[in-house]
């Protein structure tokens, strides 16, 4: 089988005596040359659809030949390049068919840098995405490719003003909620993430996923205790069988002066449905040991120390209550 760069060379000395004699006998009509641009552009594609590269090539020149700044062609182009192997051609078609037309070509050009995976690479993608915004500033999905690219960037500011752009557009909605959450999240701001998850729960009071969010983050910000097991009560209200939940909420009664036999009933059911969890064994021999039982105590955290998926701040806390206990 030929390589790719061969069948390249070859075409590209056809091309130019071919564009050549094209340009020479075709009709000055722009009727005429619309009706040839459209004919070679879609036999163009069906090529590249049955790989057919050399043939594309060759029909895509004669489209660019008709109309060299006609983004779609150029993307064709582009499309073409990549599939043979030559990647930095194939950015730089991209680039033009960007250049050509950022409102609706700007897809496989910021792929394309993005797959470069530098930091020069990143800034230029977050800037095309940028002047796509100006060309179409009410495209819902170039807002949201310019929200991940903030957000990957770390541009959190920039992030929560694209974020607003997109509420424009669409409305206030749980997927608005999830991405002021994020932002916020990592941006180190828990309480205005904590008030984008109430302005959604306002909306909807029962959807558990955002009940959850809050409760995290109640739990990041060490939020007061009758705050922290009413939010609880209400989430295993509605999901009565959250091992996760079930297990924080007999951890926090454990160590916050509560309920120990309620937080002995919660901890037990989390062993029960997932007896090799080192979090919830380190749990259950600890309200074991608050209630006297030190023996029981001491095997519930041997066997937690015993996990195969055991993290090392697991351990460090399972080794500090045994140390304690002894």
């Amino acid at each position: 089988m030929k390589s790719g760069k061969y069948i390249l060379g070859r075409v590209l000395g056809l091309i130019v005596l071919s564009i050549f004699i094209f340009q020479f006998s075709l009709s000055a009509q722009t009727t005429e040359q619309q009706q040839q641009f459209s004919y070679y552009w879609y036999a163009a594609k069906q090529a590249i659809d049955q790989e057919r590269y050399a043939d594309a090539l060759a029909l895509l020149e004669f489209c660019r030949a008709i109309k060299p700044n006609d983004g779609q062609t150029l993307t064709f182009l582009g499309v073409l390049y990549d599939g043979i192997g030559e990647k930095e051609l194939a950015l730089e078609t991209f680039r033009q068919a960007f250049e050509a037309d950022p409102r609706d070509q700007w897809y496989r050009y910021v792929y394309a840098l993005l797959e470069q995976r530098t930091e020069e690479a990143q800034k230029t993608a977050v800037q095309a995405m940028e002047k796509a915004q100006k060309a179409a500033p009410k495209d819902e999905q170039i807002a949201e490719q310019l929200l991940r690219l903030y957000i990957s960037d770390q541009q959190w500011k920039k992030a929560v003003k694209t974020q607003d752009k997109l509420d424009k557009i669409r409305g206030f909605d749980a997927m608005s909620a999830l991405n002021r959450y994020r932002i916020y999240a990592m941006w180190g701001k828990p309480k205005q993430a904590i008030a984008a998850i109430d302005q959604y729960l306002e909306q909807d009071p029962s959807d558990v996923r955002f009940l959850l969010f809050r409760l995290e983050l109640m739990e990041q910000t060490h939020a007061k205790s009758s705050d922290l097991r009413a939010m609880y009560e209400r989430v295993l209200t509605m999901d009565p069988h959250n091992l996760m939940v079930l297990n924080n909420y007999a951890y926090h009664l454990a160590t916050h002066g509560g309920d120990l036999k309620k937080a002995e009933q919660m901890s037990a059911l989390t062993i029960r449905e997932d007896p090799d969890n080192a979090v919830y064994l380190d749990t259950y021999g600890w309200i074991m040991h608050l209630q006297g039982q030190n023996e029981l105590a001491l095997f519930y955290l041997k066997r937690a120390l015993q996990s195969a998926n055991l993290t090392d701040t697991s351990r460090n806390e399972i080794e500090k209550h045994i140390n304690s206990i002894k």
